[in-house]
């Protein structure tokens, strides 16, 4: 794997709104949207769903049949694409994207709202994974860097315009409406896919698709989600470490299979593949504390307004945007590969910062604290993702790239588990005053661990693209 330091150092910005390259960057950016918006929107129009619809008891639903969904099509989006073509997987996937949120839209009751749901997280998978194979097909290797800011940016829109329009749409004219707000994205792609993705000739494939795997990974992912669902605390426990024992039973199985799924070296520690695969797993894993957590901790430790606190939240999104948008400026190939290890270093001492924050009370150490846990992705991010794709052989060049953002949804999903788990068997909800201060300072140390872990296999995966740079 190599890239030359003088390529790199010929990417501009403005190529990236040159007549070769601007329809590629819209379309791959709405595809990045439409997963991210629809993620994000349910939080804040859920209480209105439930207001109307009842079926509260599913509430936790509308956001994991999703997940679930999104990241096992995720999983199989490569192999997808090199069977049909990625502009009838992209049109076909948009327009069971739309019909998902129609039906979400339109629907009667809470369960054929998570029928939409789940074809909207169907399609969102494929989507967003054949996207990021794409990149690599259409902007030269010394435009990736660009191209991972802008993706960073439409991400971090998607993040925080998401719950603000749908709090907005639901508020002022109905939560129907604020499902249906994504339509004109998923229009917005479905024109442009055919303008921008060219039609490939499919492979001569013999074999099918490994459905049963597929299963497999839904199934663990299911697992690992509902765990908090479950009655007890050491029931919980089991079900996630159920979940996780499933999902590595089936990476282990994969290496036997024809087709694989999963790169050959997925999780290797001893390969930069499989090492940039835990760091992308670890980092969301770690990070998902502060997204389960911080909004409460605000609101009931120390009285901030649900607003207020979202507003301090999203500073996380905003500041992973804009240091990848900075960092995708530098050039030179060796500082790069360094930033895949000073991620885990900015977001360890984001926690660092955080802990201070709660035990001081000081609202700059928080506001702080979310700028360096921002900071540890968008400096890690770009550069893992394009060494990552770089470091796979040719012939699974593709499965790596779409691989990559699903493993983060995975890791996303994985940590909001595993810390609601961790935090139930605290007793977190009944906490109030410094009892809920040291039990949340209790659990943004324990989000270290990962953050440590995760440092590990990005300063080895780093060591050994620096050697083989040699």
């Amino acid at each position: 794997m190599s890239v030359a330091t003088d390529e790199a150092q010929s990417g501009k910005w403005s190529e990236l709104v040159s007549g070769d390259f601007i329809l590629p960057t819209v379309t791959l950016s709405i595809g990045v949207v439409l997963f991210a918006f629809n993620a994000f929107l349910v939080s804040t129009a859920l209480p209105s769903v439930i207001a109307d619809l009842g079926g509260g008891h599913l509430i936790s639903w509308a956001t994991s049949v999703y997940l679930v969904f999104a990241i096992a099509t995720g999983v199989a989006a490569a192999t997808t694409m090199q069977r049909i073509g990625a502009r009838r997987l992209f049109i076909v996937s948009a327009i069971v994207f739309m019909t998902g949120t129609c039906i979400s839209a339109a629907a009667p009751s809470m369960p054929i709202l998570l029928v939409g749901r789940a074809l909207q997280g169907i399609a969102a998978g494929f989507i967003d994974a054949g996207c990021y194979v794409l990149i690599p097909r259409l902007f030269p290797s010394r435009l990736l860097p660009k191209v991972f800011g802008v993706e960073a940016a439409a991400w971090a829109i998607a993040a925080c315009g998401g719950p603000a329009l749908s709090g907005l749409l639901a508020e002022h004219v109905s939560w129907r409406a604020s499902f249906l707000s994504s339509l004109p994205l998923a229009i917005a792609f479905i024109a442009l896919v055919p303008v921008v993705v060219r039609d490939d000739e499919q492979k001569e494939i013999t074999h099918s698709l490994p459905w049963k795997t597929l299963v497999a990974i839904a199934a663990a992912m299911t697992l690992v989600v509902v765990a908090d669902l479950a009655a007890s605390n050491w029931l919980k426990t089991v079900v996630l470490l159920s979940g996780g024992a499933v999902f590595w039973l089936v990476v282990m199985a994969d290496r036997r299979n024809i087709p694989r799924l999963l790169p050959a070296d997925a999780f290797r520690l001893s390969a930069p593949v499989g090492l940039g695969l835990w760091t992308a797993l670890l980092m969301p894993v770690a990070e998902a504390s502060v997204a389960v957590f911080l909004v409460y901790t605000l609101q009931f430790l120390w009285g901030y307004s649900a607003f207020s606190a979202g507003l301090l939240s999203a500073i996380m999104a905003l500041s992973w945007s804009g240091t990848q948008l900075l960092a995708s400026n530098v050039a030179s190939r060796r500082w790069r590969l360094h930033f895949i290890w000073l991620g885990p270093v900015f977001l360890i001492a984001g926690y660092l910062i955080l802990a201070a924050a709660l035990w001081w009370h000081s609202p700059l150490a928080m506001v702080a604290s979310q700028v360096a846990l921002g900071a540890a992705f968008g400096i890690n991010w770009g550069a893992l993702s394009q060494a990552s794709m770089e470091a796979a052989p040719l012939s699974e060049r593709d499965v790596t790239s779409g691989l990559l953002p699903t493993i983060m949804g995975a890791g996303y999903g994985i940590g909001a588990a595993l810390f609601g788990v961790i935090g139930n068997v605290l007793g977190f909800a009944t906490l109030q005053g410094d009892h809920l201060r040291d039990t949340m300072m209790l659990i943004f140390a324990v989000a270290c661990l990962p953050g440590l872990l995760a440092l590990a296999t990005a300063a080895r995966m780093a060591k050994l693209l620096l050697k083989a740079a040699r």
